[in-house]
Formats: C-alpha cells, sequence, structure tokens
C-alpha cells in the first residue's frame, strides 16, 4: 500500500528540450514561466530551469523542466510523463532511441519531436515511421494529419505560408533559395545528395570589373593549402558583385595580408573572415585576425563560424532566391576558382560537405565566400518561423 500510495503522489515531470541549454532557455523559458505563473507552487529555479506547478491536490503537482540535449544523457535518471524536443532535425541521431524514449517507458509518457527538416537524416526516418512510410502531401490551408497505430506515432504537418502574413511569405520568396524556402517554410524533406551549391549558373556570370572608388569587400578561409579569398564590391547593401579572388597554394596569413597591401589601399579592405582565426597561429604566436588588423584592415567577424548547411543555403538563396531574383554575379575571367567551386562541390544527402574533395584543393573559397555572404545575409534553419513537421509518440512499456 506505501509504494502504491507514494506512486500516486509523485508530481508529473515533464521536459521542453532543445539542442543545446541556450537555445532551450531562448525558446521556452520566459514564454512557459508567463504561462504558468498562476499556478506556481514555489518561484522557479533559474539556475536550474526548473518550474514548480501546484495542482488542485498535492498528488497533481508537477515540475517543467527546460533542458539542452547536447547531452542527451542529461534526461536520464528519473521516468518522465511527457516532454517536447524542439528542432529535433538538430539533435544527435541516437537522442531519441537510446535516452529519451527509455525515461519515458515506466510512466508510458508522451512526446511531440518538432522542428523544421534538416536534409532526409533521422527526423525523415521518423516521419516515414509516423506516416505509415510515404510522407503524404501536405494540403495548403489544411495541413495534413496521419496515424500509424501499430507504431503508435502520430504525423502532423502544415506550411507556414497558412499562418504567416503575406508580405512575410513573400519576403522569404525573394531571400531564399527554392529548396531552403521549401524546407524552412514549407516543412519539405529535401534530398540534397549532389551539387552544393544546385542554384548557381550562367545567370551568376558577369564582367564584373573592379571599381578604385568603391569598399573591397572580402571573404577569405584561413586554410593553410591553399589560402583563398574573394574580392568584390556590395551594392545596395543587397548584391554581392565578385570581380576577383585570391588562391595561394602553400601559404599563410601574412602572405596573404602582404597581398590585399599590394592591390588595394589598406582604409577600403572589408574582410570577413573564418572565425576560427581568433585563435593563435602556431608559426606567428598571433592570431590570424590580429595579422590583419595590425595591416590596418576592418574585420568583421561573427563568433562562431555559421553551420556548415547555413552557410551553403545562404550562398544558395544569393545565386537565385525562390522568386527568381539574383543577388551575386561573379565575373568568369578573373575568378575561376571559384566558378569551379561552385560548379562541383558536393555533398552527402543528410546536408554535409564532401571532406574528401578537400585533399584536391576544392571546397575552401566556396567557404570564404560563404562566410562574407552568412555575415551580411544569413540564412540560418529554423529561425525564419518555417513550417513544422510534428510526431506525437505514447511509449511503450
Amino acid at each position: 500500500m506505501a509504494r502504491t500510495e507514494a506512486k500516486f503522489y509523485q508530481p508529473r515531470r515533464y521536459f521542453a528540450a532543445a539542442p543545446t541549454r541556450d537555445q532551450a532557455k531562448k525558446i521556452y523559458w520566459d514564454d512557459l514561466k508567463e504561462l504558468t505563473r498562476p499556478w506556481w507552487r514555489d518561484q522557479p529555479r533559474e539556475t536550474d530551469l526548473i518550474i514548480y506547478i501546484r495542482g488542485a491536490y498535492a498528488r497533481t503537482d508537477a515540475e517543467i523542466h527546460v533542458l539542452g540535449m547536447d547531452k542527451p544523457e542529461r534526461i536520464e535518471g528519473q521516468p518522465w510523463d511527457g516532454g517536447i524536443l524542439d528542432e529535433y532535425g538538430n539533435m544527435k541521431e541516437k537522442a531519441w532511441f537510446e535516452h529519451v524514449r527509455p525515461a519515458l517507458s515506466d510512466r508510458q509518457g508522451w512526446c511531440w519531436l518538432i522542428g523544421v527538416p534538416e536534409g532526409r537524416n533521422h527526423y525523415y526516418d521518423l516521419a516515414l515511421d509516423a506516416a505509415g512510410g510515404v510522407i503524404p502531401k501536405t494540403i495548403s490551408g489544411e495541413g495534413i494529419s496521419r496515424l500509424n497505430e501499430a507504431e503508435q506515432f502520430g504525423y502532423f504537418h502544415w506550411f507556414s505560408a497558412d499562418i504567416l502574413p503575406e508580405h512575410e511569405i513573400e519576403n522569404a520568396r525573394r531571400h531564399l533559395d527554392e529548396r531552403t524556402f521549401r524546407q524552412e517554410y514549407e516543412g519539405s524533406f529535401e534530398a540534397y545528395y549532389g551539387l552544393a551549391y544546385w542554384a548557381f549558373g550562367e545567370h551568376n556570370l558577369a564582367r564584373v570589373e573592379y571599381d578604385a572608388n568603391d569598399y573591397v569587400h572580402v571573404g577569405m578561409d584561413f586554410n593553410v593549402n591553399p589560402m583563398t579569398a574573394t574580392l568584390g564590391h556590395i551594392e545596395k547593401n543587397q548584391i554581392y558583385q565578385q570581380f576577383g579572388e585570391v588562391y595561394l597554394p602553400n601559404s599563410n596569413t601574412y602572405e596573404m595580408r602582404d597581398h590585399l597591401l599590394e592591390r588595394f589601399q589598406r582604409r577600403q579592405v572589408i574582410i570577413y573572415p573564418d572565425s576560427t582565426g581568433k585563435r593563435e597561429t602556431s608559426n606567428a604566436r598571433q592570431s590570424d585576425l590580429a595579422i590583419l588588423q595590425g595591416a590596418g584592415f576592418t574585420i568583421r567577424a561573427k563568433e562562431s563560424n555559421p553551420l556548415q548547411k547555413d552557410r551553403v543555403a545562404t550562398v544558395n538563396s544569393m545565386c537565385r532566391a525562390a522568386a527568381g531574383n539574383v543577388r551575386y554575379f561573379v565575373n568568369p575571367g578573373t575568378c575561376q576558382y571559384t566558378i569551379r567551386d561552385l560548379q562541383i562541390r558536393e555533398r552527402y544527402d543528410d546536408g554535409r560537405l564532401d571532406k574528401d574533395q578537400e585533399e584536391r584543393g576544392i571546397g575552401h573559397i566556396d567557404a570564404a565566400l560563404g562566410y562574407l555572404m552568412y555575415y551580411n545575409w544569413p540564412v540560418t534553419g529554423g529561425t525564419a518561423g518555417g513550417a513544422v513537421s510534428m510526431f506525437g509518440k505514447r511509449s511503450k512499456k
């Protein structure tokens, strides 16, 4: 009897999780506190990100934990009654099967796995199971739902275009390439195997010339062999016109610095580099960024490099957006290495770039171009109010 009573009075425990703790806090914490404030049993624990809910009776008290899944084992150790995994496509493949699902089993807990598709990865595999083996066609204005009773999975999907303002959707069409738009705003599981920069083509080629009276905007990658940079002008804060490139085999940041000083006035050069250049280099005991800053160049760098898929999506969106507008032009006579990378760079089905190509010198100058474009016109997966695919699962004992 004592065991039965103890179990009966246990508080219900729920989690709200995202790929990292910082993401989870930004997504959930303030909103959850505001929504639950009338029913607080105690003050929320700001350090541990736990909210305590008072029930009508003591036996119905509840806890809501906000968690990061960068270390999925955090969810283990105690049973859960239910929860949400947001941006599940960005979580580790084993997070659900090896960590979350077992923690739900003891109490027959439920879970929603939600987010924007991230290529055809583990999220896509679960979607297939939930939908009964075939992803159904979503109807605009109605959405779609499927229930796989055998697996106790449900599949729910709608277009963001159906719930967001029309001007927001049209703006996205002008700035995102077709595949990224379908993924972010229509929840489409896009296949990315093959060419990485599929939106690049003849429409991007133009006789772009250097203007000595304009600033030179430089994208830069700090790889040693080769060390690369793209050279161009930014027009009306929207268009990147690349008139040249730098491709230095077996080189270093000092040689790149000298090359740029020889070609341009230092005050006219703005560099958007690989953010890893903040670290000290072994040959100089000085960071790559410090070397460039010491030469008088303006440096614009983010705290960390963008996700590879976001960098590639940004370049594709500049090459040609879903609405058909082109915001990137490159001179074919002076930018052969850049065009070569954009024409032959490949990636796997999950969106990762083919690393083997880098051994042949392919895949560095396109990164330099991507750093510049991402700094100025970033396309970030899952942050644009994208379409949501949802899966409900009641765990079996």
